[in-house]
């Protein structure tokens, strides 16, 4: 199997006991996904796992949205969907987790699962996905559909 990009990872905030089990299933998820969306060695990823208060921050200073919100991400380069980025650094995504479980026990879905999904959206928005029209919505799912199925297979 060829190596993945190279994934940076932080907590922040008021995370319960079961951040590290997390952080865990969206390593994996987040290095399974990015392989199969053709990123490689040469490429890093950031992923920040953090609580509520930290991503409406980040969502209020960025997107001048003053709430939370599930997944935030944050491309380094301006791609169309299917180009591959250039080697290095491709940006960040962040992820509530207390949102992610609060969304997940609302749905009555596993978090796990949840969260897989999330990781998955936000690498897509890095790689130049977007669901603004129908259109471009219909082509991320799709896309959606194919990386989560390389992440359960793994």
């Amino acid at each position: 199997m060829r190596a993945g990009p190279r994934i940076l990872t932080d907590r922040r905030g008021r995370l319960g006991l079961y951040a590290p089990t997390m952080e865990r299933e969206a390593l994996a998820a987040l290095r399974h996904a990015a392989r199969a969306a053709g990123l490689n060695a040469g490429h890093e990823l950031s992923l920040l796992l953090c609580d509520n208060v930290i991503i409406r921050r980040i969502n209020r200073r960025w997107r001048d949205i003053d709430r939370p919100t599930d997944v935030l991400s944050f491309p380094l380069h301006e791609l169309r969907p299917g180009q591959a980025p250039p080697p290095g650094a491709v940006g960040d995504i962040v992820i509530a987790l207390p949102t992610v479980r609060q969304a997940a026990r609302s749905e009555g879905i596993d978090p796990a699962a949840h969260l897989r999904r999330l990781i998955i959206h936000g690498l897509l928005h890095l790689l130049g996905h977007d669901h603004a029209t129908d259109r471009q919505a219909r082509r991320m799912t799709c896309e959606e559909a194919r990386l989560l199925a390389a992440t359960e297979v793994a």
